[in-house]
């Protein structure tokens, strides 16, 4: 039913996409169907963060997400499908939002936090965000 499932993974929280991952696991049938992981590291365009990291820091940091992308997606996908791997940098639901739109995904499935009222209104959502300006379904998984 979907041509490409797209699930954003915080390696800061690794169990915290994990149900999403596994309900995008049973959405793929026979090769069908690509299942893209992405991740997104914020601040390094940003001018402040940038002048505490050299370029050279900044690439070993980029580097050793990927790494940490590619092992998560070892551990817990399997061998027979191959993901479309992405690290990406800026605002995460920016980012996801651009790369949904870039990449033709069909199907967004993410996990969302549980905050409390004054923390979601002083960090916002990112799952809220995606689901607002998403130009496809998405799929919020709670607890």
């Amino acid at each position: 039913m979907f041509g490409k499932i797209l699930v954003p993974v915080d390696l800061q929280d690794i169990e915290f996409s994990l149900n999403a991952l596994k309900l995008a696991l049973r959405e793929i049938d026979d090769g069908a169907t690509q299942l893209h992981l992405i991740t997104v590291l914020p601040g390094f365009g940003n001018s402040y963060v940038s002048s505490f990291l050299g370029e050279s820091e900044h690439k070993a940091v980029v580097k050793t997400v990927a790494q940490d992308l590619n092992d998560y997606a070892a551990k817990y996908v399997g061998a027979k499908i191959k993901p479309i791997l992405k690290v990406i940098e800026g605002s995460a639901p920016e980012e996801i939002n651009r790369y949904v739109a870039k990449a033709g995904i069909d199907l967004v499935i993410l996990r969302a936090h549980q905050r409390s009222k004054l923390n979601e209104f002083l960090l916002g959502s990112v799952s809220a965000r995606v689901v607002e300006r998403a130009c496809c379904s998405v799929m919020v998984l709670k607890n």
